[in-house]
């Protein structure tokens, strides 16, 4: 039972320790997350806000870009040459070739125009600067019916496009995306009638809106498109399936954005297959703007290595924990297991055992302390097994002098009977004095030799009692011996007591400590977890703080439950040592009742003595005087009466003194009664 207790405690502690460095880890598995969710939305927002920068300068880069291109198509819708020519103006002297040519200059010192085009309303000679295109005498007709006519017309003056359906009626077999470049589409008035004589047709270089829109990395799988006012996406080709012309066009966020008043702004949108964050940034008029679309697995690629890094650290340190927890348990459970296997021994009574432990720690003091109180108890075992011993020595010797004593009265009350006898005889003797006067005198000689032995045997009782009275005297210093040492037995308790106590009290004060410890180390963490990733250090020693605190908290409450049954044992043994005392105390009572029947019987056999002392000196004078015996009759009958009173009372002291020699074997009896349930109850013990 002892063995399957110990098993149980052990699991209990084990349980306990593991929960306890669990917490750690459950703390750090929410600061993992806390700290993944922080850093998910830190990244995020710096992922955003640097798009947001990124889309800003290439916004910026644009809007002067187109800034320039504008400027060109506003300084060739205002040069006099063109509109006078292709108003048709005679006056102005001016040949197709003169004008064509002048374009092209114009066009050729620009470094972002590639292509120019003018298609003339009236008249059937139009320009192209680029010569796999050109245009016949239906071109402005073409054009009038197409989508780059009403969008440049909707808007009075100019209009940006990404995808000229006018010019690529002129293509040859183009792809769905090649036809998609920065166009720019001005009406060319004539500034003095306000005729509409044209529409100048600006194409940007290609390369430089491919080279623009690849140097912006937003991350994997993100994109950059570039939308005109026409609607149209602008961005790489493998943007593109060839079944699909647009990205983000057609999408609900698209129409949100072109509604919004905001130069910038960002949406969530979700494409069915894949969550994005888009972000936009208007370029110079409403419809041309830069937009970047980066998946929300992208902005979390880095909070997933924290993730993983998180993961990892809670593995290890889960590892870790229950390892150092099963290794607490195992020493905490040997050290408990040694404590408990010394005090089972020392509670059946071997005071002779020494617990120890390997540890220096609280264990070692408290293995210590155990050592010391049984120490103090084999001291204590040794002193009243030998207070003991020294008493039932003497109950010994008085239970052989009580012998010799009631012996001694047998034999006097025997001789007092004869006295008695003699006495009548001596009465019967005197009436016939006369006659038997021969005989008296034999008789006074056998009385004068019986007075004698008497006188004899009454001083030996008297010494027998003084020697009674001497060991009741030893015997009740020994029993006071006996009575100071349990009292000093008493004492040492009770200063144990008080010294358990005090250990309970600095147990209190350790649980004090614990318990602050923990809160400061809570307070601690907290501050930690506010201090964020600058208090990831910290927040472990916190935790490593409660943890010793946690410890220490639990080894106060074993020592707690220890010394709750030290105290236990040591109340058990004062209170068998105060049942002693009491037994001591009717002993020391039994003792002087016995002293003082010594000293009464010491009383009446020197009264004995002193009236044997008489009978001895008349029957001696009786002896001296035979011859005057005929006349001194009277006065032999006189003293024959008064030794036959003597012998009475004699004979009365006798019996009391057999009595009180009775009730002094009686309570030596009662004496060895207790001495043997004092053995009894130290015999269990081994010192």
């Amino acid at each position: 039972m002892r063995g399957t207790r110990t098993k149980r405690a052990t699991m209990g502690i084990r349980a306990k320790l593991l929960s306890a460095f669990a917490l750690p880890v459950v703390f750090v598995i929410f600061l993992g997350i806390i700290s993944y969710w922080q850093t998910a939305d830190s990244l995020q927002s710096l992922y955003k806000s640097s798009t947001m920068q990124i889309l800003e300068r290439t916004a910026d880069y644009l809007e002067l870009m187109m800034l320039r291109v504008e400027t060109t198509g506003y300084d060739i819708s205002q040069d006099k040459d063109l509109v006078s020519y292709f108003g048709q103006d005679t006056d102005a002297g001016l040949a197709y070739d003169d004008v064509n040519d002048k374009l092209k200059r114009m066009l050729g010192t620009d470094e972002y125009i590639e292509n120019g085009y003018f298609v003339a309303v009236n008249g059937a000679e139009h320009i192209s600067t680029n010569p796999e295109i050109s245009f016949g005498a239906d071109a402005y007709e073409r054009f009038e019916v197409s989508m780059d006519y009403a969008e440049v017309m909707a808007r009075n003056r100019k209009v940006w496009i990404g995808e000229s359906e006018f010019l690529g009626g002129y293509r040859p077999a183009a792809e769905l995306y090649e036809n998609r470049r920065l166009t720019l589409v001005r009406r060319v008035d004539n500034i003095l009638t306000g005729e509409n004589v044209g529409f100048l047709i600006l194409e940007v270089r290609k390369n430089v809106t491919e080279e623009l829109l690849d140097s912006i990395d937003l991350g994997n799988n993100s994109t950059v498109v570039l939308t005109a006012q026409d609607n149209t996406e602008i961005a790489s080709a493998e943007c593109y399936p060839s079944v699909k012309k647009s990205i983000i066009t057609a999408s609900d966020a698209y129409q949100q954005m072109q509604q919004g008043v905001d130069k910038s702004g960002a949406f969530n949108w979700n494409d069915g297959e894949t969550a994005y964050w888009m972000c936009y940034y208007y370029i110079g008029d409403i419809g041309n703007s830069i937009i970047g679309l980066i998946p929300y697995a992208t902005m979390m690629e880095q909070a997933d290595g924290i993730r993983i890094n998180t993961i990892i650290i809670v593995v290890v340190l889960s590892v870790i924990m229950a390892a150092l927890a099963t290794l607490f348990a195992l020493n905490i459970s040997k050290n408990i297991k040694n404590i408990m296997q010394g005090v089972g021994e020392a509670a059946k009574g071997d005071l002779t055992v020494e617990v120890q432990t390997g540890s220096r720690d609280e264990f070692s003091v408290l293995c210590g302390g155990i050592n010391d109180m049984i120490t103090a108890m084999r001291g204590l075992i040794t002193e009243v097994s030998i207070g003991a011993g020294a008493v039932d020595q003497a109950v010994s010797r008085v239970g052989a002098v009580n012998t010799d004593v009631s012996d001694m009265t047998q034999g006097l009350s025997s001789a007092i009977s004869e006295i008695q006898s003699g006495a009548e005889f001596q009465e019967e003797g005197a009436r016939n004095c006369l006659g038997n006067m021969g005989d008296l005198a034999d008789k006074i000689i056998s009385v004068v030799d019986n007075t004698r032995e008497i006188q004899k045997i009454a001083n030996d009782v008297r010494q027998l009692v003084g020697s009674g009275i001497g060991m009741m005297d030893e015997l009740n210093r020994i029993s006071d011996t006996t009575g100071e040492n349990l009292k000093a037995i008493i004492t040492d308790l009770e200063n144990l007591g008080k010294e358990i106590a005090d250990i309970n009290q600095i147990i209190l004060v350790i649980t004090e400590v614990s318990d602050q410890t923990n809160l400061l180390s809570l307070n601690a963490s907290i501050e930690a977890a506010r201090a964020g990733e600058a208090g990831k250090g910290f927040a472990v020693v916190a935790s490593e703080v409660r943890n010793l605190a946690d410890q220490s908290l639990k080894a106060a409450d074993q020592i707690q439950r220890i010394i709750n049954e030290v105290q236990g044992r040591s109340d058990a043994v004062l209170a068998h040592a105060e049942k002693t005392k009491v037994i001591l105390e009717g002993q020391r009572h039994a003792v002087g009742s016995a002293v003082d029947a010594f000293r009464d019987m010491d009383g009446h056999m020197e009264h004995l003595t002193e009236n044997i002392d008489g009978i001895a000196v008349q029957t001696c004078a009786i002896s001296n005087a035979k011859d005057n015996t005929l006349n001194a009759v009277q006065s032999i009958s006189s003293a024959i009466g008064q030794n036959t009173s003597a012998a009475v009372q004699v004979g009365d002291s006798i019996r009391r003194q057999s009595e009180q020699v009775g009730e002094l074997d009686r309570c030596a009896i009662n004496l060895r009664k207790v001495l043997k349930q004092l053995k009894n109850a130290i015999s269990i013990f081994k010192i």
